[in-house]
């Protein structure tokens, strides 16, 4: 299975280091994998020219040009978000923004897709918001979301530190990939 995960947290923390163990234990399991890192991608903003309503091609030149090719080819796409103000990070929102391309020519049609969110505020109504973000763009696309994952952390090594979350992230992982 060919994974790509994207992380759309500003800085090293909870959500890249549940990533990287998802990733880590996929690997461990026979998968093909990848990480991308927003917060080192060049990613402008949707400039709504809809140019790609009519070519299903973005016409901004930036690293979205290198990603769009590996989320066609991932046999499962996982995207991971810290939970900011009820909602994706302001990074999350914006690749999400740029996937319209993909949306006109319905390159992500029956994609799996995972979703991730670490934050704060505990299992809550923020919680269901920011996934929320994740499942209309998951519809939009005509994708199939298979497993969402919330983990609650505020210090930035919090998970990594607590052996029973690592546990659900390896038990989750083993659910996706099979064991």
């Amino acid at each position: 299975m060919n994974i790509i995960a994207i992380c759309g947290s500003p800085r090293k923390g909870n959500t890249e280091f549940v990533l990287k163990r998802i990733l880590t234990k996929a690997e461990e399991l026979g998968s093909s994998v990848e990480l991308v890192l927003l917060r080192e991608k060049r990613i402008e903003f949707c400039n709504g020219c809809l140019s790609c309503d009519s070519t299903g091609k973005c016409n901004i030149r930036d690293d979205m040009q290198l990603i769009y090719p590996k989320l066609e080819s991932a046999d499962l796409i996982i995207l991971g978000s810290p939970n900011y103000f009820h909602n994706v990070s302001g990074m999350m929102k914006n690749f999400i923004d740029r996937l319209l391309p993909l949306y006109y020519i319905e390159k992500l049609k029956d994609k799996k897709i995972v979703e991730v969110i670490v934050g704060a505020s505990g299992e809550s109504d923020a919680i269901k918001k920011s996934i929320g973000c994740f499942e209309e763009a998951v519809n939009l696309l005509k994708a199939s979301c298979v497993g969402d994952l919330y983990l609650a952390a505020r210090k930035s090594q919090d998970i990594e530190n607590d052996p029973d979350k690592i546990k659900k992230i390896d038990e989750f992982t083993e659910g996706l990939i099979g064991s």
